[in-house]
């Protein structure tokens, strides 16, 4: 569980406002239960983090600053380090509070509020601290704190105000529940700052460096969602993503985080940019070498670096929105739960505002809903397309993905080829190296009976779409392909790169399905046939022949029917 999640599971679970402990500064530190028992941490750097904290205005201090009051001699990641593994024992000595009483972000550290108050301190004049002698170089900056309270006795007492009428400080946001959470950026910025991680571009990597770049990614990842409450979206389209698509927030990413992966020799580099959603370079990295042994050193040195930049970033107003991508990378996810995730949240959108070509999305969700054998797709009309795409202002950078996905619609669930093509050649002519556009041009000509058109894009989408989220399925539209021109082996070869890509994708395993049948590799054709009846029970085979031979031309499309019969496939 994320720091996040537990936070949240604190707000939804159990009483609101849990029994209060006491603190006592004066004389000998002590934390004190409801019930008189002690809690007080056995350590003395953790009691004078814990004093540090009570005092500060909101309970509330700069990470930067405990790193220099307590570890100011030491190099940043030493220090870092340090500070996390005291936070993570501070946290085990308040245990006994119940509940979450130490939180933390990238930026900052903090007392729930209302859990831990002072104790007045008492009229003998004891001294504030009594007994803290910390032996710890680059400690100075906290003695010299630590003199200052002890001259001047001049604590805020924070705990008079109530935790539900003190007003939030700057660097705070207030949730639903009432609770308060460090922002990871200053006000300034209107729009918070959102991380899409992108998947690794490359050459031609071993299956054993693809894994250990997908290491390094995700520890980069878990890193990110420990120190911060950044949302992350994961858009690299694994099959086991970090953590879920935050489709509810309605809004993508405002930066995109790139890794370029290349060997050289025996060495594995690794590669980092950062761009914001206008495509503007924020940072990249120097080239590290991705070692076994310290992928995890690695990923917290990148997640620092990247939350820095992301700290002092201010997200311009008009940021052109991501979400669709979003979105579209929770469909091609093919997670059913996913899918009625961003079904219902397009509606959520569309019904409270949000511009009307969002329902494209939704569209594009009943081909998935189709092609996958999930349930019957709903009824759209070209008029409904037609007016969703002109509702979209020209100069609108999204504009030629709109067009694709009406496109793509228009094509497959009402058949009107004659505005597909308008639409998919309407957003080639604004983005000629749209992947996803390119497939779809791709899949429109070859059913159409242009195999030399489909080829075409088909290669450029191959090139475009290289480093994609969503190459499996250009995989399949190369199978469909070459299973049109006759090209058995070949269509096999794209159906199985898909299957290795995603293997649960049902298209991937038609598709090979058929390539093994038509290639006279009847056992094989059985077990893809046996894996698609475990993943999909009731699914019509014999309805997606049909569309198949509608598909391609005569002679191959019959071919496919006598085999499909003679092996009892359908």
């Amino acid at each position: 569980m994320t720091l996040r999640q537990a936070a949240r599971a604190t707000d939804e679970a159990g009483p609101r406002d849990p029994p209060c402990a006491f603190a006592v500064l004066d004389g000998v530190f002590r934390i004190v239960l409801p019930d008189g028992r002690d809690a007080t941490p056995s350590s003395p750097l953790r009691q004078a983090l814990l004093a540090v904290l009570l005092v500060s205005p909101d309970q509330t201090k700069p990470r930067r600053t405990l790193l220099d009051m307590f570890w100011g001699g030491q190099d940043r990641t030493r220090g870092s380090a340090s500070l996390r593994t005291a936070l993570h024992m501070l946290r085990r000595d308040l245990a006994p509070l119940g509940g979450v009483v130490l939180q933390t972000d990238r930026n900052a550290v903090w007392l729930t509020p209302g859990r831990l108050r002072l104790r007045d301190p008492p009229m003998d004049g004891r001294q504030f601290l009594e007994g803290i002698d910390l032996d710890l170089d680059g400690c100075e900056a906290f003695e010299e704190w630590l003199r200052d309270m002890r001259a001047s006795r001049d604590m805020p007492d924070t705990s008079g105000d109530d935790a539900e009428t003190r007003a939030p400080p700057r660097h705070r946001r207030t949730s639903g529940s009432g609770h308060s959470a460090p922002d990871i950026i200053p006000r300034m910025s209107r729009r918070p700052p959102a991380l899409g991680m992108l998947p690794a571009v490359h050459g031609s990597l071993s299956a054993a460096d693809s894994l250990r770049i997908t290491s390094v990614l995700d520890a980069v990842a878990r890193s990110i969602m420990a120190e911060s409450w950044l949302v992350l979206h994961d858009l690299r389209g694994g099959d086991g993503p970090i953590a879920p698509l935050p489709i509810e927030t309605g809004r993508g990413p405002t930066h995109l985080l790139e890794p370029l992966a290349e060997r050289h020799g025996r060495q594995l580099f690794l590669t980092l940019r950062l761009r914001d959603a206008a495509s503007r370079l924020v940072w990249i990295s120097k080239p590290a070498c991705v070692l076994a042994g310290e992928i995890e050193e690695l990923a917290a040195v990148a997640a620092e670096t990247i939350l820095d930049h992301l700290a002092s970033s201010e997200v311009s107003p008009d940021t052109p929105d991501l979400f669709p991508w979003t979105a579209l990378t929770a469909l091609f996810s093919l997670d059913i739960d996913a899918i009625h995730r961003t079904e219902a949240q397009v509606v959520h959108m569309y019904e409270n505002g949000a511009p009307p070509v969002i329902a494209c999305i939704g569209h594009f969700a009943q081909v998935f809903k189709e092609n996958e054998g999930v349930e019957p797709p709903l009824k759209i009309t070209r008029d409904h397309l037609c007016d969703l795409v002109a509702s979209v202002p020209a100069s609108s950078p999204l504009l030629p993905l709109w067009q694709s996905l009406a496109g793509y619609c228009a094509h497959m669930l009402i058949g009107d080829n004659a505005l597909a093509t308008a639409l998919l050649d309407a957003a080639q002519e604004r983005s000629p190296t749209l992947s996803l556009n390119l497939d779809h041009i791709a899949v429109l000509r070859m059913s159409v009976g242009d195999l030399a058109g489909a080829e075409d894009a088909f290669r450029r989408c191959q090139r475009a779409g290289a480093g994609s989220p969503w190459r499996y399925t250009y995989d399949v539209t190369g199978a469909m392909l070459h299973m049109a021109k006759g090209d058995y082996r070949q269509s096999l070869h794209f159906a199985n790169q898909a299957l290795l890509r995603k293997p649960r994708f049902i298209g991937a395993l038609r598709y090979a399905m058929a390539g093994c049948a038509l290639a006279g590799n009847t056992q094989d054709a059985k077990l893809m046939q046996a894996r698609l009846i475990r993943l999909r029970p009731d699914y019509d085979m014999g309805g997606w022949l049909e569309a198949m031979v509608r598909r391609t031309p005569g002679e191959i499309g019959r071919t496919l029917s006598r085999t499909f019969q003679k092996n009892g496939f359908v």
